[in-house]
């Protein structure tokens, strides 16, 4: 692999995490992602599972997108998200990214606040050599998000 591969498929990781996945944009949603890439999610959905309203952590991406990002974005709309670090190599991008959403809706069982909420991001990407993404992988920081939608962390 050499840096135009890297330098190409960063970009996609920007178009996919920075304008197609806060914008709810389908169409370019799946322009940059193969049929049967699979994601595996953690974090969001940790939230989801502890207060017993699951979304899926794993599956093919493009039915999460139904089933676990449109329910997400019901309780967190008006998103914004931003790369803050990036790694890349040949068909593989690391990047780090920063999310800021309005909680307008039930989220997590939590019901809205009215308030901006923001977290920290990381996902690995894998990309195959039309430079489509074929794999995903997410971690998020829901312990500070749980507690900014008013959760409260104490030992069972």
């Amino acid at each position: 692999m050499n840096d135009t591969t890297a330098k190409r498929n960063t970009a996609t990781a920007k178009k996919l995490l920075e304008d197609a996945m806060p914008n709810l944009d389908w169409d370019l949603i799946r322009s940059l992602v193969t049929p049967d890439a699979p994601i595996t999610r953690a974090g969001f959905a940790d939230i989801y599972a502890a207060t017993g309203t699951d979304i899926p952590q794993s599956g093919n991406f493009i039915e999460w997108l139904e089933t676990g990002w449109k329910k997400l974005s019901e309780g967190l709309s008006d998103k914004t998200s931003k790369a803050t670090d990036v790694v890349a190599n040949g068909n593989t991008v690391l990047m780090k990214f920063h999310m800021t959403a309005l909680h307008s809706g039930a989220f997590g069982g939590a019901p809205a606040t009215g308030k901006r909420v923001e977290w920290d991001e990381i996902t690995v990407l894998h990309f195959n050599d039309e430079g489509k993404i074929t794999d995903m992988w997410y971690m998020c920081q829901e312990l500070g998000l749980a507690r900014q939608l008013g959760y409260e962390l104490k030992l069972a």
